[in-house]
């Protein structure tokens, strides 16, 4: 690793990068978003939370004795910073015919896009999330061979990474196709089992302690009834009385996206009979939950073109140009995906975990008051930044299939096998981390953060191995030095 920063290119990429972290640290104050605070109230009351699961809380609670936001959001930017090495560094370390320029321009989006620097500087699960994946990904892939610290190294990261954001158990299937593939051995398939599996069952069965069953968290069924409430037509398939109280007699066409069915005052969950809600948290009751289960299935059964039209209506979102808000719009305070151009309070009184208010859990966390704020002129340096250097949509889009595409050319090129080793887990990773929310919950510009530094990587790798022409000696450096080689 030493080596790797030591050049040139890499490290004046780090500076420039670097550089711009710091201007948003010096130019704002960290960030917040609704979800923010109930990550702080977790952390403050550790518990596991049943709307989420509660790893970014832990990270939140581990860097609580520095008493700074603003020392997680540096954290925070140190991860992205992290996540484009590991990009570079797998690169040159298992095609190191690859030029360097190259291997830089696959790790440039992670380092310089203004959304990953934006969500860097909130506070959110999203780039820790990414970081992590990131790391199980490059511990798998940094050798041909797995050896038992890898693999024990990916199973904790992976774990930790699914305690964050539930989304990671779409990775964990992935891994286990990816060891049944490569066949790695009994005893590093088994580090990795008991590394990903005992963190998680440790954190069901302090579940069940809490919540009465062992789960990572709650609202299976809420989510996927939300997801079917702007297609749902009850009057076709006529459900009981108990699970009618969740249907809605809006017109489809006036309807909100999912999320707003669970999280607005007027949310149908708020009217179930003999369940009182007090908190977003009881929105997720096991009772609820189930009766939005057996309603989202009735809808399914009943309206399967209706959701596969919702999710590729979703899905067409990612081919908006711009990925989050417009810097130059105006009153632009938080809970918007641009950074802030008016100073907004925060919502003090508010409960959000019981135990504290949302002002009260900010400043015990803090040890004094908290607030939106910018200082010029680097906060308009960053805006302008943001309105003009990011990774359009469209682009994102094509990203995405010309990956896929050449990842299965390259995979038909026999002597190119160390290639499509690299590429097809990272690939994989990044379709299902970018297509599964939306086939469960919404769209979301959050939800492509943890595939942007894939994409790039492996359209470097699948085009290398297509259309270079190495020596018979360009092989898989690692592979070479071990005599592992085929």
């Amino acid at each position: 690793m030493r080596t790797i920063l030591r050049q040139p290119l890499l490290c004046y990429t780090l500076v420039a990068a670097a550089v711009l972290r710091l201007c948003a640290t010096v130019g704002f104050a960290p960030l917040w978003f609704d979800d923010s605070f109930e990550y702080v109230g977790v952390a403050q009351r550790m518990q596991p939370y049943p709307v989420r699961p509660s790893g970014y809380s832990f990270l939140l609670a581990a860097l609580e004795p520095l008493h700074s936001f603003a020392a997680v959001a540096v954290v925070q930017h140190a991860m992205g910073l992290g996540t484009g090495v590991m990009v570079y560094a797998l690169l040159r370390r298992r095609l190191p015919h690859i030029p360097q320029w190259a291997a830089v321009a696959a790790s440039a989006p992670t380092l310089f896009d203004a959304q990953q620097i934006f969500f860097e500087h909130a506070m959110l699960s999203d780039v820790f999330f990414s970081f992590l994946v990131t790391g199980a990904i490059t511990a798998v892939l940094w050798e041909p061979r797995l050896s038992d610290r890898r693999a024990l190294v990916c199973g904790l990261l992976l774990a930790v990474a699914t305690l964050t954001r539930s989304i990671g158990m779409v990775l964990l299937v992935l891994l286990a196709v990816h060891l049944l593939l490569t066949r790695p051995g009994w005893r590093p398939a088994l580090v990795m089992l008991v590394a990903t599996t005992l963190p998680l069952g440790c954190y069901a069965t302090w579940y069940a302690t809490i919540h009465g069953r062992p789960a990572l968290s709650s609202g299976t069924g809420v989510w996927l009834w939300a997801r079917t409430m702007p297609f749902m037509e009850c009057d076709r398939f006529a459900p009981p009385p108990d699970e009618a109280v969740l249907c809605t007699s809006q017109p489809a066409k006036e309807r909100p996206r999912s999320p707003y069915f669970i999280w607005s005052s007027w949310s149908p969950l708020r009217n179930v009979p003999g369940h009182r809600v007090e908190s977003r948290a009881d929105l997720f009751q096991p009772e609820i939950d189930a009766l939005a289960q057996r309603l989202a299935f009735r809808a399914l059964s009943a309206q399967p073109g209706s959701y596969l039209t919702t999710v590729a209506a979703d899905l067409q979102q990612m081919l908006k140009w711009r990925r989050g808000s417009d810097p130059r719009g105006v009153d632009i305070g938080y809970n918007r995906y641009a950074f802030p151009n008016t100073r907004q309070p925060l919502p003090g009184d508010d409960v959000r975990i019981p135990g504290a208010t949302v002002g009260g859990d900010l400043r015990v966390y803090e040890r004094g008051p908290v607030k939106v704020d910018f200082f010029e002129p680097l906060a308009s340096v960053m805006r302008v930044y943001q309105t003009y250097v990011f990774i359009p949509g469209p682009v994102f889009a094509i990203l995405l299939l010309v990956a896929s595409v050449t990842t299965v050319a390259a995979a038909g090129n026999r002597r190119w096998r160390v290639a499509s080793r690299v590429a097809f887990l990272p690939m994989a990773a990044a379709l299902a981390l970018s297509i599964a929310p939306v086939l469960i919950t919404s769209y979301d510009v959050r939800y492509l953060l943890p595939a942007l530094p894939w994409l790039p990587m492996v359209l470097v790798v699948s085009c290398s191995a297509i259309f270079s022409h190495p020596s018979s000696g360009q092989v898989d450096a690692t592979a070479r030095i071990k005599g592992i080689a085929n």
